[in-house]
């Protein structure tokens, strides 16, 4: 049998793509994947000239806090041709992956859920660690409540973009844990990514109040085709208090409408998540994560570090089981340190999701030669932050 080979792909490639693509997941066209190439590329597997493996990526910048984005790069539709699973495909591709987006990405991620599935198992197996948890949460409205709100489809909500990007950075400035919202033409960017050609839904976007300055939205997915008979989805929503009741009572008469449950996917730290639980949600056990590592470690570090003079006078190692490496050297360095850590602890804490003091203190992660100054110091150059994930951005 010929060597697996792993390469980038190419637009020359398309073909080849497509056909391991969509003999797994909802098919996309050409026509379709050339609309979303331009920030896309994937990994690509040959056995001689027969493609075997491919794994489309797409480029995003990324809030992982107020002020730092980073340069990710989001993993989907991962496959392997039938025939040829089991044999270190996947593997083999994330690896090659990893070396070629080193120079063009700080860490690779993915949506994925099902932690006791052989494709969670497998993004495990690969690097990944869970970075967020979300969970459904599901409502069954009962009455119909009046509201001045509007309700509208995709022209509406880009009409009012300028004004949704206000409500939605007021609400979410201090969060990480989505991709970077640049200005008012982000919207129409995430609602025409590729995830909305194969799995197509009207939109319904409702805005508070309705007419004048906006004060809350929501935007809110119905499937449609096979997945019809799936609950409404809350996809995005950014308000003041009173706004977002109102935007719940004409989520609820939307609901009764269409006779159907409505879903939300929440994380712990989402900031309507309290107001969600209040109007009736009802949360699962949790479902569905970002996965990510970390692939450009001291690049990395620069970007999140809030406070270079807080480590100027450390030289800062790594060890986990896996790797060893300079992290940070400050122009100052007089004491040098090793964090000790498995490697999900790295990957959290340079994602700004572990507080570094508490996991010393618990004796979860330890730095060698380190005092409790110096911890506190790390943990202060590298603060855990709040993350939220609106559903929008699945990819």
């Amino acid at each position: 049998m010929s060597e697996i080979t792993f390469r980038e792909y190419t637009p020359d490639d398309a073909e080849d793509l497509l056909a391991i693509r969509n003999a797994i997941f909802p098919p996309l066209s050409l026509q379709q994947w050339r609309e979303c190439e331009p920030s896309n590329t994937a990994v690509m597997a040959y056995r001689g000239d027969e493609p075997v493996g491919a794994i489309p990526m797409e480029f995003r910048p990324f809030q992982v806090a107020p002020g730092t984005v980073i340069d990710t790069i989001f993993e989907h539709a991962v496959g392997t041709r039938e025939d040829m699973r089991s044999r270190g495909i996947g593997t083999g591709m994330m690896d090659a992956a990893r070396d070629f987006l080193t120079d063009r990405a700080e860490a690779m991620m993915v949506y994925r859920g099902a932690e006791r599935t052989a494709g969670y198992r497998f993004y495990e197996r690969t690097g990944h660690v869970d970075l967020i948890y979300l969970r459904i949460a599901t409502w069954e409205p009962e009455t119909a409540p009046e509201t001045d709100c509007a309700i509208g489809g995709l022209a509406e909500l880009y009409a009012d973009a300028e004004q949704v990007f206000g409500v939605f950075s007021a609400m979410f400035g201090e969060h990480g844990g989505f991709p970077y919202r640049d200005g008012p033409d982000y919207w129409e960017l995430a609602m025409n990514r590729g995830i909305y050609m194969v799995v197509p839904q009207d939109t319904h976007y409702i805005r508070y109040p309705s007419s004048g300055p906006l004060q809350a939205y929501m935007i809110v997915g119905e499937k449609r085709g096979e997945r019809a008979d799936q609950p409404l989805q809350v996809q995005d929503a950014a308000a003041n208090a009173e706004g977002l009741g109102e935007c719940f009572k004409a989520l609820a008469n939307l609901a009764l409408e269409k006779a159907k449950a409505v879903s939300w996917l929440l994380s712990s730290e989402h900031p309507c998540r309290e107001a969600a639980l209040a109007a009736g949600f009802k949360p699962d056990l949790r479902q569905t994560m970002i996965m990510g590592q970390v692939i450009a470690p001291q690049r990395l570090f620069d970007k999140v570090c809030v406070d270079a003079k807080l480590v100027a006078d450390l030289k800062i190692n790594v060890w986990t089981p896996t790797r060893d490496y300079v992290l940070y050297e400050g122009p100052d360095a007089k004491t040098e340190v090793t964090i000790e850590a498995k490697d999900w602890a790295i990957h959290r804490l340079l994602c700004r999701r572990l507080n570094l003091a508490d996991a010393v203190a618990g004796d979860i992660v330890s730095i060698h030669n380190g005092t409790r100054d110096i911890a506190n110091r790390i943990s202060r150059a590298l603060p855990y932050n709040v993350w939220a994930c609106p559903v929008m951005d699945y990819t």
